[in-house]
C-alpha cells in the first residue's frame, strides 16, 4: 500500500495507541491491530511491543509489526518502517534481528531508485550502528549505493549518518564522506569527525 493512501484515521490510530501506553498495553494493542495502513500499523505495534512486560508477547507483536511492514509494495518503505520493530527485536532476540537485517538488505537492493535505496539502507545502518557485526554487514551495500548517489539530498543523508557513526566507527564514518562534494551538511559532518579524532588523540 502506497503512502498516498494514508487516511487521517491511520495517523489517529497510531496516536491513540501511543496515548494508552505504557499503562494500558492491551487496549493499545487492540487499536494498533485495527489500523488499516501497514506503515502506521507497524509503528503502532512496535510501540506496544516496547511497552509489554512479557518477552514472549513482545516477540509475537514484533512479528506482527514486521509482517505489516511487508504489506507495502515499495522496498524502501518496507525497509525504512521495519527499523521500528527491529530496534526492539535487537534487544529481545539478536539472532532473529540479524536474520531480519540480512533479509531487509536483500530487499533494499531490489529498489531501483538510487536515492530511495540509499534511504532504505540508511535506516538500517543508523539502527545497527552500535552492533559491529551488523554494522559491517550493512556498510558494504551502503557504501556501494552511496557512490552512485550525488546531489544535496544524498549528501545530507550520508553526512547525518557519518556524524551518527563517528561514535562507533570513525574509519567507516570517514569512508562515507570520502569524495563527497562539499556542502553545508558535508562540511559540518567533517568538522564533527575532526572533533572525534582530536578527542581520541587527546
Amino acid at each position: 500500500m502506497a503512502m498516498g493512501n494514508v487516511r487521517p484515521e491511520d495517523v489517529a490510530g497510531r496516536s491513540a495507541t501511543n496515548r494508552l501506553l505504557p499503562e494500558r498495553p492491551q487496549e493499545a494493542l487492540t487499536i494498533a491491530r485495527k489500523i488499516r495502513h501497514p506503515w502506521y500499523r507497524c509503528q503502532a505495534l512496535s510501540s506496544v511491543a516496547s511497552a509489554v512486560n512479557s518477552r514472549a508477547d513482545a516477540l509475537l507483536i514484533l512479528n506482527e509489526a514486521l509482517a505489516a511492514a511487508r504489506e507495502q509494495s515499495e522496498p524502501n518503505r518496507i525497509v525504512t518502517v521495519s527499523s521500528w520493530p527491529l530496534r526492539r527485536l535487537l534487544e529481545l532476540n539478536p539472532q532473529a534481528a540479524e536474520r531480519e537485517v540480512e533479509s531487509l538488505i536483500g530487499l533494499a537492493l531490489t529498489e531501483q531508485h538510487g536515492l530511495r535505496r540509499l534511504h532504505a539502507l540508511d535506516s538500517l545502518l543508523t539502527l545497527v550502528a552500535a552492533n559491529s557485526n551488523l554494522r559491517a554487514q550493512v556498510a558494504h551495500p551502503y557504501l556501494h549505493t552511496a557512490q552512485s548517489c550525488q546531489g544535496w539530498r544524498a549528501n545530507r543523508t550520508i553526512a547525518f549518518t557519518a556524524e551518527h557513526l563517528a561514535a562507533y566507527d570513525l574509519p567507516l564514518a570517514n569512508q562515507l564522506l570520502a569524495g563527497r562534494q562539499p556542502n553545508r551538511f558535508v562540511n559540518k559532518a567533517r568538522k564533527v569527525l575532526a572533533t572525534h579524532v582530536a578527542s581520541s588523540n587527546a
